[in-house]
Order: structure tokens, then C-alpha cells, then sequence
């Protein structure tokens, strides 16, 4: 996929007061494991952090010419910059930087040579955030290749409509060949989440990148709560739900008819227990809270893996069910 995904999460959502240094630092371990080349993060995350962890890319979100110091105590590999930022000269070294601008039609190299007259260190890429309305395949074309096109550096386009439509302008755009994509991991109100844009790529579209990693993207939903505490959404299972809704109300094109799931007991029996040594590998092999894994644990063994009666599956003849 040529597109590279960017996670703004730990700059957009609140982080809850309670999350403890190691918990982000997992955090970002599994969006780097999902596919996740680049997490965004401000001046909160960095004084939380004594380090971050290696093999993802950092933006840098300036926020106030005051901050900029942090680029000298950090290996950040971008300073995002806003058109608000430059106020005065910006210096931080020649640190590149990802210069925003508002979600608007028409971008100039002029505009772009402006802005690199405030900032010490090369404006490298330019990012488009605002909210975008609903357009057709052919309309987002367009749009990212005028914009590729208006300036020499790669585009990275972070809608900002209501995430549905945010969603649909991602998908577009990352199949228009957009160079990089901000997004939201989690439920944020105005953001596309990474979670709907991978399960949409797999379900609906069909072109789930290789370099993306569902299993690791749920372990993500795990550090995701515990570092935006238990308000933040579940994404995953809300997804799971609407497949499990779409399954069992398949229509028969050509008849009208409902799709009967044939499902034998022996197929649900072994998905289960694949289910149950899944979660037990989980519990045993990450650092998580005691007290999230003794509930992991109680759940796990208290799990009725004997509720289907090995009599029935052993034997060859039909019976009622299957």
C-alpha cells in the first residue's frame, strides 16, 4: 500500500490522568505492530515519557513556540506546524517539518515558500486537515492530484468531517493514492478511525494491505483503554457486531430469500477453544494490570469450553442439528 497511515490519537482524545508511562509506551509498540508509521503527539505525551519506543516515526505537534525545545531532547522525525504557529520565527534546528494547512481547494508553492520563510528547518511535507464533503471516487482523484501536483513535497490529507464521512474521504483518498493519511484510533467525534478504515478495507473492499495487522490492532484496543480510561470507545467490538448483524441477515439475490449459515458443531467447538488459548496467550505474554488480568483469567476459566457434547460429534450420522 502506498499510502502511510498516521495516528493522531494521543494528540486528539484526553488522556486519562491514571494512564502510567508504560501503558502508552505499549500503546504505540502495537500501532507501530498494526501498520502505523508515524503517531502524533504533543506536549502531553512527552512529559509522561522518559522514552519512546523505537521503530515508529514521530510528528511532533508545536502547539506554542515554546514547546520547541522538546525538539532538541527528542528524536522526533517531523515538527507539525500550523499557520497559527508562525506568529513570529519558528527555530528548531533542522528538524523537518510538516507545515498545516486548513482543508481548502486551492494550494501554491507560493503559499508554501511563505510559510518556509518563518521556520527554520525544511518544510518536507504539507498536511490538509478540515472537513471535506462527500465526493464521488472520481472528485477525490481530482482533488489529491491538484493538490500533488501544487507543491514538490508528499500531501498527507487528515479529514475532519463527521467519521463517517471523514471514513469515505480516507478510503477515497488512500485509493487515489494519497502519500499519507491522518487518522484517529478510538471513536473521536470529527476523525476517521483506524479501526473503520482497516475492517473497511478488509470487508467491503477486499484489499487488506499486507503490512497491516488486525491481531495487533486489537491488542492496540486494549492499551487504548487503558491509556484514555473507560470512556473511550470499543471500536472492534462495535465493528464485530455490525459483521455478526450483516451475517446472519444475508439476503439471497436472486431468490429474496434469507441465507441459512450452516455452521457445524465441530467448527464451533474448535473456533471456541482457538478463542480460549488465544486469550490465555495474551494474558500470560503481555504486561497488563493485575487487575485486567485476573479478570481475564476468571473469564477464561470459568469459560464452559464443554458445552457442546463430544457424543454428538463423533458420531457419523445426522442428527437435528447440522
Amino acid at each position: 500500500m502506498k499510502t502511510v497511515i498516521t495516528d493522531n490519537s494521543l494528540c486528539t482524545l484526553p488522556i486519562d490522568e491514571r494512564a502510567k508511562p508504560e501503558h502508552i509506551f505499549k500503546y504505540i509498540q502495537a500501532l507501530a505492530e498494526t501498520g502505523v508509521k508515524y503517531v502524533e503527539i504533543d506536549f502531553r505525551t512527552v512529559m509522561k515519557m522518559q522514552e519512546l519506543p523505537e521503530g515508529i516515526g514521530y510528528i511532533f505537534r508545536l502547539g506554542d513556540p515554546m514547546f520547541r525545545e522538546l525538539t532538541a531532547v527528542f528524536d522526533f522525525s517531523y515538527v507539525l506546524v500550523t499557520i497559527q504557529d508562525l506568529k513570529e520565527r519558528i527555530n528548531i534546528g533542522h528538524t523537518p517539518v510538516i507545515m498545516e494547512f486548513p482543508a481548502i481547494r486551492g494550494l501554491s508553492r507560493q503559499l508554501l515558500r511563505l510559510a518556509q520563510g518563518q521556520i527554520s528547518g525544511p518544510v518536507s511535507m504539507v498536511r490538509l486537515r478540515g472537513s471535506y464533503p462527500v465526493m464521488e471516487s472520481e472528485e477525490v482523484g481530482k482533488m489529491v492530484w491538484q493538490a500533488k501536483n501544487s507543491v514538490t513535497v508528499p500531501i498527507d490529507l487528515c479529514p475532519m468531517n463527521s467519521k463517517k464521512a471523514a471514513l469515505d474521504t480516507a478510503i477515497k483518498a488512500s485509493r487515489a493514492g494519497i502519500d499519507s493519511l491522518t487518522m484517529c484510533m478510538g471513536r473521536a467525534k470529527n476523525y476517521a478511525s483506524i479501526e473503520d478504515y482497516l475492517f473497511s478495507l478488509m470487508t467491503i473492499h477486499d484489499t487488506m494491505p499486507k503490512e497491516f495487522s488486525l491481531s495487533a490492532l486489537c491488542k492496540a484496543e486494549v492499551y487504548h483503554r487503558l491509556v484514555f480510561g473507560e470512556r473511550s470507545t470499543d471500536c472492534i467490538t462495535d465493528i464485530m457486531k455490525l459483521i455478526d448483524y450483516d451475517i446472519q441477515n444475508l439476503i439471497n439475490a436472486d431468490t429474496g430469500e434469507q441465507v441459512k449459515m450452516r455452521v457445524t458443531l465441530k467448527d464451533k467447538m474448535l473456533l471456541r477453544q482457538t478463542y480460549v488459548t488465544a486469550l490465555q496467550k495474551f494474558a500470560e505474554e503481555e504486561d497488563i494490570p493485575e487487575d485486567i488480568a485476573a479478570d481475564f483469567f476468571d473469564a477464561i476459566a470459568h469459560y464452559d469450553s464443554n458445552c457442546f457434547n463430544p457424543e454428538l460429534l463423533r458420531q457419523d450420522k445426522n442428527k437435528l442439528l447440522n
